[in-house]
């Protein structure tokens, strides 16, 4: 499998520096966009490090990156690159590549078992549905903390594996304690964009009823 981290130049830990993926982003774009014109069909590897050498920002890993795109269509390398930055921009997908690396494998269906996590979403969910201009904001507050401390969990548990041998590392225990993590953040991102949702819908409403009072 591809291995997203090396890909977009990042270290292969679960806490990372989204600038820096941001700026891999926009370099690795702008050599392999479909519109692009310094993205041909006829660039082959040499050429694209003949390219880069020209550009003293950038380092060899990120040469390595684009020497292996460039065997690729413009096309190809602008959705693998598109992928890459999605799945680690997002805690939920980046911590499951983490693991997909490791041959660690996860079931998406397997419910979430934890009952006073699932109490807590339960209610989180009526407050979001009665939510008004105010409230919408201690809510989205309190999901970004829900989201950082089970990022942090996952990241204390990741380490653990990372540290351990292949045998220690695919342990029933600590598998199972990351995937539990992996689910609940998946849960939370897709809590996330509910909260965005909703508050560009309070925004909304927020704005026609302020052209009401000029009518």
């Amino acid at each position: 499998m591809v291995n997203y981290f090396e890909l977009m130049n990042v270290p292969q830990h679960y806490q990372i520096d989204i600038a820096k993926l941001q700026q891999t982003l926009r370099q690795l774009q702008s050599k392999f966009h479909p519109d692009n014109n310094l993205a041909d069909n006829n660039l082959d590897a040499s050429v694209a490090e003949q390219d880069l050498s020209l550009s003293a920002n950038t380092d060899a890993f990120l040469r390595e990156s684009i020497a292996k795109l460039s065997a690729l269509k413009p096309e190809q390398a602008s959705a693998i690159i598109n992928e890459a930055y999605n799945t680690l921009k997002n805690p939920d997908s980046r911590a499951s590549h983490l693991l997909a690396l490791k041959g660690i494998s996860q079931s998406i269906n397997q419910p979430i078992r934890d009952l006073d996590f699932l109490d807590d979403a339960m209610s989180f969910r009526i407050d979001l549905d009665d939510a008004d201009g105010q409230s919408i904001t201690l809510l989205s507050k309190k999901l970004t903390e829900w989201l950082n401390n089970y990022q942090l969990a996952f990241d204390e548990v990741y380490q653990k594996i990372d540290n351990s041998d292949a045998a220690e590392a695919n342990d029933d225990a600590l598998t199972k304690q990351a995937i539990d993590i992996i689910q609940k953040l998946q849960f939370l991102v897709k809590l996330q964009a509910d909260v965005a949702k909703t508050t560009d819908e309070l925004a909304k409403q927020n704005f026609d009823n302020d052209d009401d009072l000029y009518v």
